[in-house]
């Protein structure tokens, strides 16, 4: 792979955390002209509080939104043959940015479908375990906030595991293809790791109201509980 430089990998990052920062859920909400999405449920600008102020339908399109300017940066890093670090540090740029969004005093959403499109792009199939983890809960408790909080923690688990690249070499006019085994640099796990604790410290008032027994589920929540 080619080494980039520095200051690419800075205009990189700066370009992704300005991806991520754009504050879809709170848009849409108030072109539907339902108001501000932050002054309802749990004043977070992300799907599940938008699916409850402005409609299923308006969640639906926050959450691929929300997927896509992860996806986007990490995507456009790997057309562009980066080190897997570099990808890695981008896709923690994008998720920044939705969770620190200048454009909201730096106060965003929780990072979880932004990470997943990030993940998506870099490695998809290494997101599975997260994804199976995060439904199977979803299944049985009914709450988004668990299942998201132990998905992001198996995110750099997945990640980090051995992965087989393709390789291609030309001997004497004979293409060659091996497949090798490698693992990804610490820097690249480092990376996920810190979007995983992003993402959870994100959900320390879901944690807490875990803990307590009164987190709200996705479906058949009581009327006056606490939102997540």
């Amino acid at each position: 792979m080619p080494l980039i430089q520095s200051s690419d990998l800075i205009l990189g990052c700066v370009a992704a955390f300005l991806c991520g920062s754009i504050p879809f859920g709170l848009l849409l909400v108030k072109l539907a002209g339902k108001g501000d999405v932050r002054a309802h449920g749990s004043g977070n600008i992300g799907a599940t509080n938008v699916s409850r102020v402005g409609g299923k339908g308006l969640g639906i399109l926050t959450l691929l939104l929300d997927i896509g300017k992860g996806f986007l940066p990490v995507f456009l890093a790997r057309r562009a043959d980066l080190p897997v670090d570099a990808q890695a540090a981008l896709a923690l740029c994008a998720s920044a940015g939705h969770i620190f969004t200048p454009w909201l005093n730096f106060k965003g959403g929780k990072g979880v479908a932004t990470a997943l499109g990030a993940a998506l792009a870099f490695r998809a199939m290494a997101v599975l375990p997260s994804l199976g983890a995060f439904i199977l809960l979803l299944a049985v408790f009914r709450y988004v906030s668990l299942g998201s909080i132990v998905g992001a923690l198996l995110l750099p688990v997945s990640m980090g595991w051995v992965h087989e690249t393709v390789h291609s070499a030309n001997w004497f006019g004979v293409q060659i293809q091996a497949s090798l085994r490698e693992q990804d640099p610490w820097q690249a796990t480092f990376f996920w790791v810190l979007i995983a604790l992003v993402v959870v410290a994100k959900h320390h008032e879901n944690i807490t109201r875990l803990l307590k027994g009164t987190e709200s589920p996705l479906w058949g929540a009581k009327k006056g509980e606490p939102r997540g």
